[in-house]
């Protein structure tokens, strides 16, 4: 079975971050992204991100912490499906690769899915692999892309668009339809 439970109670009794702001707010005003900082930003349109302590999902209006979302420096970007109930965002594991995370919600709880198979194969020796979430096309229907750096100098580097359904009987993601994207030069 594909889904990877973590529990999503919500964490209290935390020290209240020096500054933060609130982003990515769910289509039904219900959820957002929690960005902390250790400091307040001289200026809060151009913030520094060696001040980002933490970034978490949590429920609006309280703020409780649903999912931490990630640590220090830039935050993701949450891609909300319409109805509320999907959200997808980029983890960097490391300098050369990015994953997608997606979390399913059923009433309050979220479910993080297991996403592992959120990519394309391709032909070549891949050195570097970077997926997003770029938005859903439907619930349970998302659209990413996956941009490839192959090892040495015989290769271009790609950038593919692929859709990824979830299948309710495995648990798991199925890869649709994939689309080569041709280069920006």
């Amino acid at each position: 079975m594909g889904l990877l439970f973590v529990s999503t109670r919500p964490i209290h009794a935390q020290e209240p971050p020096a500054f933060e702001k609130i982003s990515d707010v769910s289509p039904d005003g219900k959820f957002a992204l929690r960005i902390s900082f250790s400091s307040e930003p001289k200026d809060p349109n151009e913030i520094d991100s060696d001040l980002i302590t933490a970034s978490k999902l949590v429920s609006l209006p309280s703020k409780e912490i649903i999912v931490k979302v990630s640590g220090e420096g830039t935050p993701p970007r949450l891609i909300w499906s319409p109805d509320s109930k999907w959200v997808a965002f980029p983890v960097s594991e490391g300098h050369r690769i990015t994953e997608t995370q997606v979390y399913h919600r059923s009433g309050e709880e979220f479910t993080q899915i297991e996403a592992g198979n959120l990519r394309v194969d391709v032909e070549g020796d891949v050195r570097n692999e970077y997926i997003k979430p770029l938005r859903w096309i439907k619930p349970g229907v998302l659209l990413l892309e996956q941009f490839d750096i192959f090892r040495g100098g015989n290769a271009e580097d790609a950038t593919y668009q692929f859709t990824a359904k979830f299948d309710e009987k495995t648990g798991k993601f199925q890869i649709g339809s994939k689309k080569k994207v041709p280069s920006k030069k």
